[in-house]
């Protein structure tokens, strides 16, 4: 019953800082913003620069026209960690019974409004940098990015020790299987407050290795017995 449960991402709004000078520099994607009033939260450059920019601008509006807006620019991601409720989750099917046919793909159930916390900070995140950049001479536009526009997603298998609480134990290893583990950013119990990529990467590597491990002890063990057996 755990399985699907806890599912996490990002609060996410795309914004864009638009002045009268033309933009002759690049705010490199590496760099990041963050404000101890918003523990939770950060604020990361696109890196994209005016070509780039101006392809994000509404199809009606004329591509020299948003060149010329794209080219007085910068973009950036605002992003909270949203925390978790055991409510945002992946259903298997109809209902939640698995099914079969074409009816029974996953769904996935979602609602913000679970976590208060999150959404208050995200929200005070948005006005407070367009406040920021409006006293630094910008007007600035946003787009809240919707669930379907989900970069890290996290969550669905919880870990932990207790069967009944936990999908995967701390090697990654799904509870009453043997030979099944979890290598994705499902297990992490928190999505962060930045891209979670390198802590799935990290995860990964260590589950990896636990079995590399094991594997040469099994081979060593083989040995011997079969030195033995002769």
């Amino acid at each position: 019953g755990l399985i699907g449960t806890y599912f996490k991402r990002h609060l996410l709004t795309a914004l864009l800082a638009l002045s009268r000078s033309r933009k002759t520099d690049l705010v490199r994607k590496t760099a990041l913003l963050l404000h101890k009033k918003f523990p939770h939260s950060s604020i990361q450059p696109l890196g994209f620069d005016g070509e780039l920019i101006a392809t994000l601008f509404p199809s009606f509006v004329p591509h020299a026209v948003a060149q010329v807006f794209a080219e007085r620019s910068y973009g950036f991601f605002l992003q909270t960690e949203e925390g978790s409720h055991e409510d945002n989750r992946v259903v298997a099917g109809p209902n939640g019974n698995g099914g079969h046919g074409a009816k029974s793909y996953p769904s996935l159930h979602y609602d913000p409004a679970l976590l208060p916390r999150a959404t208050t900070e995200h929200r005070q995140l948005v006005r407070g940098f367009r406040r920021a950049l409006l006293n630094a001479g910008y007007v600035s536009f946003v787009k809240a990015i919707p669930l379907a526009g989900t970069a890290h997603a996290c969550g669905t298998m919880v870990a932990g020790n207790d069967a009944r609480q936990s999908v995967v134990d701390g090697s990654g290893k799904v509870h009453g299987m043997e030979n099944l583990y979890v290598v994705d950013g499902s297990v992490l119990p928190r999505v962060s407050r930045v891209n979670p990529s390198l802590s799935i990467y990290a995860w990964a590597l260590r589950v990896a290795h636990q079995l590399s491990t094991r594997g040469q002890s099994y081979e060593r063990a083989t040995s011997r017995t079969d030195t033995v057996r002769a």
